[in-house]
């Protein structure tokens, strides 16, 4: 009795495995890979999420480079990523030169009406100064008459403009709004005093803190969460084969693998489930 059970279970386990097989198999794949490889674009100006970790290097690495190569490993095809600047990473996927774009790049409603977008990690728009700097910020409007350095392109300079026109019309003083085409190019002008703030994401703000302990400071943390997203053209079952690709990372661990490697916290892991 106790052999014939054995030998249930041993087929049980191999129906349950040949099911799961069968599942993979059926698991709806994304259309632009049928060339075999994955092509994503990206700005690598922005650790821990993407960066050169060396002048010279032509490889960039970070927290969606590896996400970028963990789903193309999951669909079996090889990564290729290709470098641009941040404001011509949609044109780029729009022009068919990446299958999608992953580059700490926030799903917002502006951009989803024109491209399709599958979160996957969530984290918060703060403002921040030199540490130096004694900078409070209660409120946006604090904000007021001072000059903030945001990276050109990115939802920051909405966010920035909106509190603004606020300020205008409530007859206070406007931000003064300089944009740079590279995030580097915004950390060094707070750090050496021309802009007294700057904006970005907290993943950002962490990971600079390990690289340069004590150089910069959060100082205000809007309210609210954003989600970073991969972006695509909208195209057939593309956008629910990219999500089930990365609840599948989630599920067997490789997303929070990732994440803590960059010293983010697993808690932040946003899919669609």
């Amino acid at each position: 009795m106790a052999h014939a059970t054995k030998i249930s279970c041993i087929a049980l386990a191999a129906l349950a495995a040949s099911a799961a097989v069968s599942l993979a198999a059926e698991e709806i794949r994304p259309s632009f890979i049928d060339k075999g490889e994955f092509v994503v674009c990206t700005d690598a100006t922005f650790p821990p999420m993407e960066f050169f970790e060396a002048a010279g290097d032509q490889k960039p690495v970070g927290y969606d480079i590896d996400v970028a190569e963990a789903l193309a490993a999951h669909w079996g095809v090889e990564p290729r990523i290709v470098v641009s600047e941040f404001t011509g990473l949609l044109p780029g996927l729009e022009a068919q030169r990446c299958n999608a774009v992953i580059s700490g790049i926030l799903v917002t409603e502006e951009r989803t009406k024109t491209y399709d977008a599958a979160s996957y990690l969530g984290t918060a728009l703060v403002a921040f100064t030199s540490a130096k700097s004694d900078l409070a910020i209660a409120d946006p409007a604090d904000l007021a008459g001072k000059v903030v350095a945001v990276q050109s392109g990115t939802h920051y300079v909405e966010e920035l403009e909106k509190v603004s026109a606020k300020l205008k019309a409530d007859g206070k003083a406007e931000i003064s709004i300089q944009t740079y085409p590279k995030q580097t190019d915004v950390i060094q002008q707070v750090l050496v005093g021309r802009a007294a703030a700057a904006v970005s994401q907290d993943t950002e703000l962490a990971y600079r803190e390990l690289q340069q302990p004590g150089q910069l400071k959060i100082v205000y943390t809007f309210p609210g969460q954003d989600r970073f997203g991969v972006y695509l053209r909208r195209n057939g079952d593309d956008k629910q084969a990219v999500e089930a690709a990365l609840a599948a990372l989630a599920e067997n661990g490789t997303l929070k693998t990732i994440t803590e490697k960059w010293q983010l916290s697993p808690e932040a892991i946003a899919v669609a489930k």
